[in-house]
């Protein structure tokens, strides 16, 4: 039985993701793209019609592209589709990059890093930009929950 050593690999995954976001620096954020369809169907609706009815689902991908050694451009793709009685209501796309610096470390940590510590920093920004866009739109706000970015990571490796 391999308890202790899965204990320690635990342990020290658990002791290593506390240290992926030192010394990373956002430099600067902006939308690169943004694109809002409310359907015809549901011009004249207000609010209160769709409270405690209608449906979201969101989708969260993060990308990214080296600059130079030490910086990079992180984007979070989002893709955020409201539905009501099975009709489409909405389509929010938005594509929010941040310019980070990144420190030198391994290329392990650094996979991390751009992958959990960067779209968690840029993620409250999104979620701001989402709420905003609904309330101006005459929807209901969309309360998004954070979202686990070191699980999304483990799931896709």
């Amino acid at each position: 039985m391999n308890t202790d050593k899965d204990s320690k690999e635990i342990y020290k995954e658990y002791v290593e993701n506390l240290l992926y976001n030192h010394d990373i620096v956002l430099v600067s954020q902006f939308i690169k793209d943004l694109s809002f369809d409310k359907k015809e169907d549901f011009l004249f609706f207000e609010e209160d019609d769709f409270k405690g009815k209608s449906n979201f689902n969101l989708n969260i991908d993060v990308e990214h592209q080296e600059h130079n050694e030490d910086r990079l451009l992180v984007t979070l793709r989002v893709n955020l589709v409201g539905s009501l009685g099975g009709k489409n209501i909405f389509n929010l796309e938005l594509d929010y990059c941040g310019v980070f610096q990144i420190p030198h470390v391994t290329q392990e940590l650094m996979e991390k890093q751009v992958k959990v510590e960067c779209p968690k920093i840029l993620f409250p920004y999104v979620r701001r930009i989402i709420s905003q866009i609904m309330v101006e739109s005459g929807l209901p706000n969309v309360d998004i929950k954070n979202i686990n970015f070191f699980e999304m990571y483990k799931e896709n490796t």
